[in-house]
């Protein structure tokens, strides 16, 4: 109660979160609606903070503990290489907080490029680092049900996850996997994209 006798909400008390991106997931949405990847990575997560505080119901405050960024890059001898390094070099790996794990990108005849070993990162990562107590709740933006069993055994460990996905890009299993969700449209994405310049 206020001195003047006006009931005060109590205050909410901290959550140690760990944000874990699919990077392929979320500059795949950017491609393809807006043909770039140009992403603002610091816009990115102050949005996402953002959207973290209006889930229904969740009595805590985010204290972020590092949000780990999961890609892939082609193999030295392709032409795509150097471009790829410049990318994640100037976007990520000398921004606050985020750390950047890269598998690889294998090319198939049939398929074009495809990801190798970076599920198995993530799967890593999250694991144990929950295991480590390192944090409360595991936050993942991604939207394959490739993930289901990481997330089940994240979940295992007595972590709560909260699952941030394009609302028209994401299996429905791997959604309803999730204690919480926070689910963005094409328009929010505009918000967090580079200008032109």
């Amino acid at each position: 109660m206020s001195k003047e006798g006006i009931p005060l909400c109590p205050v909410k008390p901290f959550e140690r979160v760990m944000l874990f991106i699919d990077g392929g997931y979320l500059r795949g949405l950017h491609r393809q609606y807006y043909g770039h990847d140009r992403i603002d990575f610091g816009k990115f997560f102050s949005i996402l903070h953002r959207m973290y505080a209006t889930i229904p119901g969740y009595p805590f405050q985010l204290n972020l503990m590092r949000i780990y960024y999961y890609d892939a890059i082609v193999d030295p001898t392709e032409k795509e290489y150097a471009e790829q390094v410049d990318y994640f070099e100037r976007e990520l790996k000398n921004r606050m907080w985020y750390t950047v794990r890269l598998g690889r990108l294998v090319k198939s005849p049939k398929e074009g490029f495809k990801q190798k070993g970076v599920d198995i990162l993530m799967a890593i990562d999250a694991v144990s680092k929950a295991y480590q107590n390192q944090y409360d709740t595991a936050m993942f933006v991604l939207g394959d049900a490739d993930f289901i069993p990481l997330i089940d055994a994240v979940k295992n460990t007595g972590k709560k996850t909260i699952l941030v996905f394009h609302r028209d890009h994401a299996a429905y299993e791997l959604i309803h996997t999730f204690d919480m969700k926070i689910s963005f449209d094409t328009k929010a994405m505009k918000d967090w994209l580079k200008s032109e310049t």
